[in-house]
């Protein structure tokens, strides 16, 4: 595996208390953004795969997959909290941050921002997330909220310690992990931790997707039934894994026909549509 920058530039930069990354690339003709998400994302809990678009509907030059965060950042009800021991448990500790929800966002964006290298893709490091609507309230007044069933974050935010982008043009994918500077840590330690992160992706990229089966088939796909058993009714909407669709079966009288349509709800229901030209009405 052939890395950059070189240990000697790095361990200059990370002498100064620089943030940097350190990142390798490799050819993406047998690989896709999905396959690999399969591959990186199985076992993880906060993960993300991000397809660039133009217009709307025009696939852009660069997906990013992001995965095993060192710090995740959540706020909820105008309180903020942080969890720096991401990478061992993803679902805590979190503790309270200082200040406001925003001060402390731009405290975390200003810690970890990187000067890269003007040949990578300017998405190779940062923090990702989402920030809902709600967060507007941070900046206005406004009535009292809806109700909350789900009880999500108003924002999350985590910073990935590798991050996999592919570009389009190129046909290349460039793994990408950030490295700050750990008073605790020499840069040949650190150096030597990035590069056994990024070996860690490669080595999930090589795994082929049938070891995969078993996941894929606990989200909704099911092993194929054996021939003696009797065909069952299509499954009830929503069920994990299975597309709506539409069939078209017997007339229910000349000059008209049933369709069944499976549509993304808690019901099914029948939609008799009449021929061209008939006057519409109700049929038995």
């Amino acid at each position: 595996m052939t890395t950059a920058p070189d240990f000697d530039s790095f361990a200059q930069s990370y002498d100064r208390r620089e943030s940097q990354v350190v990142w390798t690339r490799l050819v993406s003709d047998l690989e896709t953004p999905v396959s690999a998400m399969l591959k990186l994302a199985r076992d993880g809990h906060y993960c993300f795969l991000l397809e660039s678009v133009e217009g709307g509907a025009v696939r852009g030059r660069y997906s990013m997959i992001g995965v095993r965060p060192d710090l995740i950042w959540r706020t909820r009800d105008g309180k903020a909290e942080i969890n720096r021991q991401a990478r061992h448990d993803p679902s805590g500790p979190f503790t309270p941050c200082e200040g406001s929800p925003l001060q402390s966002l731009r405290a975390l964006l200003e810690e970890s921002r990187i000067a890269l290298s003007h040949d990578l893709p300017p998405m190779s490091a940062g923090l990702f997330g989402y920030m809902g609507y709600d967060m507007v309230r941070l900046m206005e007044r406004l009535p009292v909220p809806n109700p909350d069933p789900l009880g999500l974050p108003d924002a999350i935010m985590m910073r990935p310690t590798v991050i996999c982008i592919f570009d389009s043009v190129k046909d290349e994918v460039t793994l990408v992990t950030p490295v700050f500077p750990d008073q605790a840590s020499t840069a040949r330690a650190a150096y030597a931790r990035a590069c056994e992160r990024l070996e860690s992706v490669m080595d999930g990229l090589d795994r082929p997707l049938d070891q995969l089966a078993p996941a894929l088939r606990s989200v909704g796909e099911r092993p194929a039934r054996q021939s003696s058993q009797a065909p069952r009714r299509p499954p009830r909407i929503g069920a994990p894994g299975r597309a709506p669709r539409i069939a078209v079966m017997r007339p229910a009288r000349a000059g008209a026909r049933r369709v069944w349509a499976r549509r993304p709800m808690r019901y099914n229901r029948w939609i008799v549509v009449p021929p061209r030209g008939a006057q519409t009405g109700p049929i038995p």
